[in-house]
């Protein structure tokens, strides 16, 4: 009996030894994140375009925070921060810092933006489940492909 478990074991971890989680180098992910950048810059113009609140804000595009080397492709989501400043006439203090939060997707322009400050739309957006785990490439393909408009 002793035997047989032995051997079992044995043939189950060298299956698992067979099985090896694909690695993608740093040059690949900084490539996917650059795009996935890109998008989301895209995607978050395309949202400031339909919000005329927003028109004439600087967008910050921050990356994708899933892309690792076993995840080369992301989550499939950034955050963008719209921001502008106001300070009244001839003063040089009291700069005034208004900013808008949003995820939007670094895969498709039709997914869009979701908002996350000032009113959080986010947490209970369907795709809120995305973010912080590795996009199923089938939803986020590898390589992250350029949206309409994306360099």
């Amino acid at each position: 009996m002793k035997a047989l478990t032995i051997v079992a074991l044995s043939i189950l971890m060298l299956a698992a030894c067979g099985k090896k989680e694909e690695v993608s180098s740093f040059a690949t992910v900084e490539e996917q994140r650059a795009q996935g950048r890109a998008n989301a810059y895209v995607v978050a113009a395309e949202y400031q375009r339909q919000n005329p609140r927003l028109l004439g804000w600087e967008a910050i595009v921050k990356a994708d925070s899933s892309h690792t080397s076993n995840c080369p492709q992301g989550d499939g989501w950034a955050e963008v921060v719209f921001m502008r400043t106001e300070r009244a006439d001839g003063s040089t203090k009291n700069l005034q810092v208004e900013k808008a939060t949003v995820m939007c997707s670094t895969v498709s322009v039709n997914e869009g933006c979701v908002m996350v400050a000032p009113v959080d739309n986010w947490t209970k957006h369907p795709k809120k489940t995305m973010d912080g785990t590795c996009g199923n490439t089938n939803e986020v393909p590898m390589p992250l492909p350029k949206v309409a408009g994306a360099k």
